[in-house]
């Protein structure tokens, strides 16, 4: 008997949405001041064309549960997509305490200012263990949570965008738009700042991990893509703006500059102030939700077919991710008691943890751009709903994919101002390789078992 399909197209849209728009990131694209409106629409328009052409071409001509897993499958075999998968689920696991710690921050600008970094690294914990509750339940159950997520996000976001206007018809902004404001520099610094616009648009791929729980993904993921890339772009442009028109952007804070904000304008208002705050929270409960749901489907995937251990292919009567939860959520918990008692603010937790998990992040996108070449080529005659046009031009958007995300990977071993270089580079290959070996002994553990049986 053919299980009941879920998803429809507003779901898909919803949990794309969700998963997609990264919210945490509004207030440090205000932080690099008017010049991200040219460099959004150039970098990370362009970033955006290659990735969502690649995803809904792929996503429609392999619509099978695991999304990134089994492109990677397909074009490389069983080594690549065990390795692959681990990247993808290695870094949700540093970026659910990285969300994590920009939802408490939310919390903390509204009830507890003087919360310390301990209390914010346990909250934190018990944040992620609710993550791995929700991805234990089925997706017809808890998809709600990405559908509000999604509305709430889209409503926080014109409030944001409503105080703007407000504040810039009554008193004017706080910084100057002009063409030499605008137009950024392009140097090093900029340089360094490439890879906020490259991750702030990835992640497109994350609705092909449930396709399996869709009735049309053939036709309904080039749609989601399209419109959900159309929506994300704008209004990264227009919360940014706002956020520079309310506060000087010398005093816009990475984790609390979106919420400053909004207090700033609706704060004579406690309790709008209070409802925008709590409907912040619930998006960033969505977010983590669409990410930890399409790491653990993936993971789940590859443990089912024996290419990482065994644990990672438990699962319960629905079908739900529940082996790469738990564990996802034993290593956020290590990662964030290992940091948490390191860093000196919350601010230092959330970019410490950031620049950590986007270096991985980026690693199965760089692999995707081969994927979607190589499947070109090996597999001519499948189906393809939605194909990129041309001959040429497919390679040229996988090879400029590829030149992104390794700029943006160049960007992020760059150390930010204040930081001792020498500290911050050791720290971040330390932490690359210790993922890197875990991995490789993981995958090689896999083998060896599945080899035996």
């Amino acid at each position: 008997m053919e299980k009941q399909k879920k998803l429809k197209l507003f779901d898909i849209i919803c949990l794309s949405f969700a998963s997609f728009f990264s919210i945490e990131l509004v207030a440090s694209q205000a932080t690099l001041g008017p010049s991200m409106i040219f460099s959004m629409l150039l970098f990370g328009g362009l970033y955006l064309i290659c990735h969502g052409l690649i995803c809904a071409e792929m996503g429609a001509a392999y619509p099978d549960q695991g999304g990134i897993y089994v492109w990677t499958l397909q074009a490389f075999g069983n080594k690549w997509a065990a390795r692959t998968t681990w990247w993808y689920w290695a870094n949700v696991v540093a970026f659910v305490p990285c969300t994590m710690v920009a939802l408490v921050v939310v919390f903390q600008q509204l009830f507890w200012q003087n919360m310390s970094v301990i209390t914010t690294t346990l909250i934190c914990i018990a944040g992620t263990w609710i993550a791995v509750f929700l991805n234990c339940m089925s997706l017809e159950d808890s998809k709600l949570l990405s559908n509000t997520g999604s509305v709430l996000k889209l409503v926080v976001c014109l409030a944001l965008i409503g105080g703007g206007i407000y504040t810039f018809t009554v008193s004017g902004s706080q910084n100057i738009f002009s063409t030499e404001t605008v137009i950024p520099k392009f140097d090093m610094q900029l340089f360094a700042l490439l890879p906020v616009y490259i991750y702030g648009l990835n992640g497109m791929d994350v609705i092909s991990c449930n396709s399996g729980e869709m009735e049309n993904p053939k036709r309904d993921v080039p749609k989601a893509l399209l419109i959900t890339g159309i929506i994300s772009i704008t209004i990264y442009i227009l919360c940014a703006i706002s956020i520079l028109v309310i506060l000087p952007q010398a005093e816009i804070d990475s984790a609390s500059g979106m919420i400053d904000a909004i207090i700033s304008v609706f704060g004579g208002s406690r309790i709008v102030a209070v409802l925008i705050g709590i409907a912040l929270v619930f998006v960033y409960a969505s977010y983590i939700f669409g990410w930890t749901i399409g790491g653990n489907s993936a993971a789940l995937e590859a443990g089912e077919a024996g290419e990482l251990p065994g644990w990672f292919a438990k699962s319960n009567e629905k079908h739900a991710p529940a082996g790469p939860a738990v564990l996802l959520g034993i290593a956020s918990t290590v990662l964030l008691l290992f940091y948490g008692f390191t860093a000196s603010s919350s601010s230092e937790l959330f970019w410490t943890l950031l620049a950590f998990t986007s270096i991985i992040f980026f690693l199965p996108y760089v692999v995707l751009s081969f994927s979607f070449l190589r499947l070109r080529k090996i597999d001519p005659d499948t189906y393809r709903p939605f194909k990129i046009p041309g001959k040429i031009f497919p390679s040229i958007i996988a090879v400029l994919n590829f030149i992104l995300l390794v700029i943006a990977i160049i960007g992020y071993l760059l150390p930010p101002e204040g930081e001792n270089p020498v500290t911050y580079v050791l720290f971040l290959a330390a932490g690359l390789a210790v993922t890197q070996i875990l991995g490789e002994f993981l995958i090689w553990i896999a083998a060896k078992n599945h080899k035996t049986n």
